[in-house]
């Protein structure tokens, strides 16, 4: 037994704390991004722990092949806040729409890793179970082009006039442009783990398993790449944890002077401009009665 399945216990069990102080703090713009994340170290922790007395367990094998998809979701649900942040009027529909077809994208690569990764671990495995993994972890590489070129877009979109011209508005744009550093310097990092675990599946070399390969091989391509994208958004999630409360009492501000506010103001100005010409009027019909 290496260490490395410690190494991970210790780690990822502690990170969970602050990660579910992020959930919490984050609000709705953030949930699925810290949920993920939450999800993620909670992988990391379980196939570990089954890891620690059997290197060869089948659950372990088979988390440590699917561990890279709730990552995945969690840079995509990191950006989502991050264009929330810093685009005004951001396209709901689009934005949703895109949503979905990405976790559709990576819920079913990943479903086919796991089915694929079970079958290779029983005892009769099937051809068609290696092509399952090769299938699913082609649609994972495909999830993250994709959303790297979301990514840029969204970097693009930020730095034309409108942004400019609402930033001021916006209140949380500083935030949006953290979170959105924080998604473009992960996203290489995970394309490593996406890579390795890829070539790992594809030449079923021994040792590049993901679980019982060389242990120089397994901390460089998969363990740290992965350790140091979950401290990244740890650090830009706490960097960021008061966007939620800041943009609420924005809207609450909002709310307040609000069209409301406005049609009694108006109101006033049109009491106060017919005070005014009854005053005029009144005065008028004085003086022509002087006259007479």
């Amino acid at each position: 037994m290496s260490g490395l399945p410690i190494a991970q216990l210790a780690i990822y069990a502690p990170l969970t704390l602050p990660v579910l102080y992020l959930l919490y703090t984050h609000g709705r713009h953030g949930f699925l991004a810290w949920a993920y994340l939450l999800a993620f170290c909670i992988l990391r922790m379980t196939g570990g722990a089954l890891a620690v007395s059997d290197a060869t367990n089948s659950g372990a094998q088979i988390i440590s092949s699917i561990g890279l998809s709730p990552m995945l979701l969690s840079l995509e649900g990191v950006l989502h806040e991050a264009r929330v942040y810093s685009i005004p009027h951001l396209n709901r529909k689009l934005e949703y729409s895109f949503m979905a077809f990405f976790h559709v994208l990576v819920a079913t690569g990943v479903a086919m890793v796991g089915v694929g990764a079970g079958g290779l671990v029983s005892d009769k495995p099937k051809d068609s179970d290696l092509s399952d993994v090769k299938i699913g972890m082609a649609l994972l590489e495909a999830a993250w082009a994709i959303l790297v070129l979301w990514a840029l877009w969204t970097v693009g979109m930020g730095g034309g006039r409108a942004h400019k011209e609402a930033a001021p508005a916006a209140g949380n744009s500083r935030e949006g442009s953290i979170l959105l550093t924080a998604t473009l310097l992960t996203l290489p990092l995970i394309e490593i783990s996406v890579i390795y675990t890829l070539v790992a599946e594809f030449t079923q070399r021994a040792g590049l398993n993901p679980s019982t390969g060389t242990l120089a091989v397994r901390v460089v391509l998969g363990f740290l790449p992965e350790l140091i994208a979950a401290l990244i958004l740890l650090v830009a999630g706490i960097r960021t944890k008061d966007a939620n409360r800041r943009e609420q009492q924005q809207q609450v501000g909002r709310a307040q002077h609000g069209p409301g506010t406005r049609r009694r103001s108006s109101q006033k100005k049109k009491g106060g401009r017919r005070s005014h010409s009854r005053s005029q009027s009144r005065s008028g019909s004085v003086r022509r009665d002087a006259w007479v």
